[in-house]
Formats: C-alpha cells, sequence, structure tokens
C-alpha cells in the first residue's frame, strides 16, 4: 500500500470524492478538524483520510461493510442531534485501519470501538465510542469474517 502522503504528486492515482469536517477532530488530534478524503483505485476497498492543511497526518480507513459481514454499531442521541443524522442512508461509517511498522498486509487490524461516522449530506464527522462497544475490539483482524466469534 502506498502512502498517500508519498504519492500525492501522482494526480492520477488519487481522487478526492470528498472533504469532511470533524468539528471535535480525531482522537488525540483534536486541532485538525478538516480531512480531505482520498481513494487509490488500486488501494480499495482502504481508503484515507488526511488533514487538508496537514498532509502529514493521514488515517487508512475502510468502510466496515467491505471487510465484515455483521458490524452494526449504536451511537447515543447527543452524537445523532450533533451530526444531524435523519436516517440511515445518512450515515458512513469509516473505520480506522493499523498496520504495525515491518509487519504485512494481513496482520493488520480495524478499530471497531471507535469509528469515525459521517454525515453524506452534510460530510459533517465525528469519531465516536460506539455504546455498544462491548461486543467488539479496537484491534479487530482485518482477515476475520465476523466481529462475534
Amino acid at each position: 500500500m502506498k502512502v498517500a502522503t508519498e504519492t500525492q504528486s501522482h494526480q492520477d492515482l488519487w481522487s478526492k470524492p470528498m472533504d469532511i469536517v470533524i468539528p471535535k477532530g480525531m482522537i488525540g488530534f483534536d486541532e485538525v478538524t478538516e480531512y480531505e478524503v482520498l481513494v487509490n483505485m488500486e488501494e480499495l476497498p482502504f481508503m484515507w483520510i488526511r488533514g487538508k492543511d496537514h498532509h502529514d497526518l493521514a488515517f487508512v480507513v475502510v468502510e466496515p461493510s467491505a471487510v465484515l459481514n455483521d458490524y452494526q454499531v449504536e451511537i447515543s442521541d447527543d452524537d445523532i442531534k450533533f451530526l444531524e443524522i435523519e436516517s440511515e442512508d445518512d450515515v458512513m461509517i469509516l473505520n480506522v485501519v493499523t498496520i504495525k511498522d515491518g509487519e504485512s498486509i494481513e496482520s493488520a487490524t480495524i478499530n471497531l470501538i471507535g469509528p469515525v461516522i459521517v454525515n453524506r449530506k452534510t460530510f459533517r464527522g465525528k469519531q465516536v465510542v460506539v455504546s455498544n462497544y462491548l461486543k467488539f475490539s479496537a484491534h479487530h483482524p482485518i482477515l476475520s469474517e465476523s466481529v462475534e466469534g
């Protein structure tokens, strides 16, 4: 997998389908609130979210439906209100992928406890801790087919 910050000059590889605003930032990076989603067709279903003005801050993400068949999250009423979610169709879920230095993609995990929830209509997002977090892991192996085992 290429690193978005290293290959951004290759415009033919990357598309930017949307910008998102995460008003409270990502956990641990609350000062960065504007992100761009970057897609390289060769890397799908993996995508990147990268700080719009902070290209050195980037996260590999994946929509959970691409790697899991039974991931259903519950989020608080406060988060629903904050994100102005009116229906399930408004919701895009992005889970952060972790690949440890020196390890192969086969060892990659996804954070099922703290996804980024984005309103598809407003492009406003928030990294949340899901209400049903006890069912999930912050280090779920990507190659696993299920969240419950």
